[in-house]
């Protein structure tokens, strides 16, 4: 036995033994695809174990999420902070070997893995970072490129017939993207069972047609073959597919069965199969001369290719100019900061637009004083007023524009977001509020792996609502403040939006900034330093506290008016304007009952769903929100139906009070 197909061997046993002892996880595919990784690792990949975070670093993408073990068990033979420790306490609470691969937990885990489909598009946001950070060093004069990083991400059936996964392989293609390729296990098995209906040939038809580069391989014991093909698809020039054919589970009693998808091996299956690998190590063991084996070729391979690229590197910062060393502070803390002063303007008080035409305004300030900042839309970015400088877009020949056009692919652009963030830039992405759900998934994972995506989602309610229900949010804005770790924002004028941006670009956490396209006011009493408090008093009682309103967004507008006509009917409110719940409960106590004390009738104005407000108000009839769907029509009228119009909320507020 030589000495790449002992390793192999002991790297399958050693995912296998993982499952077993978690009893849970996919043993099929850690055998199927033992000779990919082990390939991938040893022969091609540029990574570094002793710096698994470096920069310029080849990145692996596990869409295809159950090829978790067989990864972790990979990463602790390749030399990387893995304990065997670690490995046996496989999707255990607080290991470094979760369940599914988490960032900024593990090692050599580049991403945190989504839905099916959803790592593809990660993908493409990492190459689409790639080239536009690569585009950036080269705007002065015609300098080396320092980044040479390929990514690699490992795809399922699921992924493959996901309409997520076919989004992101055409955006990909479109964009022309190279040194990009997926790794296919095509195993015809899923976990209720055969999966026909499709080939290898036929499925390599597909994506050819589509653009792709496209390489089937049969025989995973031609470890030459395969090396020879993934260096071939990653300089190929265009998005590459490698097509795995594989029996899944082939060393298992139950080869080809679904019963390998999920869970662990029969004691018999698993001594059986460790005599046909011929490997009897102890569970958990691998040989020494397997780790020092692969760990020599990791390093003899990469160590020349480093010192290479570091001479260049090191060449280019010598003659660095200031862009350049924002770049290489970017790339080698994988951050940049991002700054807004909101003091700094100064607003007119009969300054009066639409919330769109403001945050255009505001977005404009800061992008056009950082390379850092950009982002795009879900084909509504005239509609939403997100464009950065010119009405222009991200070509393959045109890469240094800052707006990227996603097409109507919500979920899509939520995915390349997530990538492009995970590389250090910050990025933005816009729709309308209705179209929440389309991205709902990414966003849930912008808030676990804590990037600083922001989402910005327009035409935020009643007010829109000439196409009809289907299209006006009722549950979305509270949809969006039920993900944990992802701040929201509704603000209710220009000073506002202006505090919310502020408080966006100090913080690195994903967020959400939510715009009614009403034309509205400069408020006064409006504040963009309060912002960052979450709440505060926009309207301050005159002589006595005779209750409070509380409101976000353009219901601030209609709070004010209603405090300020009962005002003549001997009522002294106070209105308190709240752009951000999450901030506002970050708060401590003294601080929140200061805003709205205990024991004061008050009031929630919001035109959307109302269970956020009960723990603000004196009971739930307090809060007049929007429960149902609403209406097609004229907004006047649909407000009038509705009972929502300004005239039954003072009403409405007056009998309360």
């Amino acid at each position: 036995m030589n000495s790449d197909v002992r390793a192999i061997n002991e790297l399958k046993i050693l995912a296998i033994d993982m499952i077993n002892r978690a009893k849970s996880g996919s043993p099929g595919i850690a055998m199927d695809m033992a000779s990919v990784m082990y390939v991938l690792f040893s022969k091609v990949l540029n990574v570094y174990p002793n710096n698994p975070a470096f920069f310029n670093r080849d990145r692996v993408i596990l869409s295809s999420s159950h090829i978790v073990s067989l990864y972790y068990a990979m990463l602790h033979m390749a030399g990387y902070n893995i304990k065997k420790e670690d490995l046996m306490n496989f999707k255990r609470c607080g290991s470094l070997t979760p369940g599914l691969p988490e960032f900024n937990m593990t090692p050599g885990v580049d991403a945190s893995t989504g839905f099916a489909g959803d790592g593809v598009g990660l993908a493409v946001g990492m190459i689409m970072a790639k080239r536009y950070l690569s585009s950036l060093i080269k705007i002065d004069e015609n300098r080396a490129n320092v980044l040479t990083y390929n990514v690699f991400c490992f795809c399922s059936d699921a992924d493959i017939f996901s309409g997520s996964a076919m989004e992101a392989f055409e955006f990909a293609i479109l964009q022309k993207l190279e040194h990009l390729v997926f790794l296919y296990d095509y195993n015809h098995v899923v976990a209720d069972g055969a999966l026909d209906g499709f080939t290898p040939e036929t499925l390599k038809k597909k994506y050819e047609a589509i653009g792709m580069y496209v390489e089937i391989l049969k025989d995973m014991g031609n470890l030459r073959e395969i090396a020879h093909t993934l260096m071939k698809a990653k300089d190929c020039g265009k998005p590459a597919l490698i097509i795995f054919v594989n029996k899944y589970g082939a060393d298992s009693f139950n080869a080809g069965e679904n019963i390998l998808h999920s869970g662990p091996l029969s004691f018999d299956d698993t001594e059986n199969i460790r005599k046909k690998l011929n490997s009897f190590l102890p569970p958990f063991e691998v040989s020494k001369d397997s780790q020092i084996y692969v760990q020599n070729q990791i390093a003899e391979r990469t160590e020349k290719k480093f010192a290479k690229w570091l001479e260049q590197y090191n060449k280019l910062k010598g003659r660095m100019s200031t862009g350049l060393s924002q770049i290489f502070n970017l790339l080698e803390t994988g951050h940049t900061d991002i700054y807004f002063e909101s003091s700094n303007y100064k607003i007119n008080d009969g300054y009066r637009e639409t919330l769109l035409e403001t945050n255009s305004k505001i977005m404009n300030l800061f992008a056009a004083k950082t390379p850092f900042f950009l982002g795009g839309s879900a084909g509504l970015a005239l509609a939403s007023q997100t464009i950065l400088g010119e009405v222009d877009f991200q070509t393959p020949k045109n890469t240094l524009v800052k707006n990227i056009r996603f097409g109507v692919h919500e979920r899509l652009m939520a995915n390349i977001l997530n990538g492009m963030a995970l590389s250090g830039l910050r990025v933005f992405g816009s729709t309308k509020l209705c179209y929440y759900g389309e991205c709902s998934n990414g966003i849930r994972m912008s808030a676990f792996m804590n990037l600083p995506v922001t989402y910005i989602f327009t035409h935020d309610s009643l007010y829109d609502s000439l196409d009809g229900p289907a299209r006006i949010p009722c549950e979305q804005l509270n949809a969006l403040r039920s993900v944990p770790n992802l701040c929201v924002y509704r603000p209710a004028d220009i000073n506002e939006v202006m505090g919310c941006w502020e408080a966006i670009l100090k913080n690195s956490k994903p967020s959400a900034l939510i715009l009614s396209k009403n034309s509205i006011p400069k408020l006064p009493g409006s504040n963009s330093k309060e912002v960052a408090k979450g709440a505060y008093i926009i309207k301050k009682e005159v002589k006595r506290l005779d209750g409070i309103i509380i409101a976000t967004g353009s219901e601030v507008v209609s709070a004010m008016q209603i405090a300020y006509d009962l005002a003549s009917t001997g009522r002294d409110l106070r209105v308190v304007s709240v752009p951000s719940v999450e901030l506002f409960l970050s708060m401590g106590e003294d601080y929140r009952q200061a805003i709205i004390p205990p024991n004061v009738k008050t009031i929630a104005i919001e035109a959307g769903n109302s269970f956020v407000w009960n723990q603000f108000v004196t009971n739930s009839d307090y809060i007049l929100g929007i429960n149902d769907f609403a209406y097609s029509g004229i907004p006047i009228e649909v407000l009038q139906k509705m009972d929502y119009d300004y005239e039954s909320l003072k009403l409405k507020v007056e009998s309360l009070l």
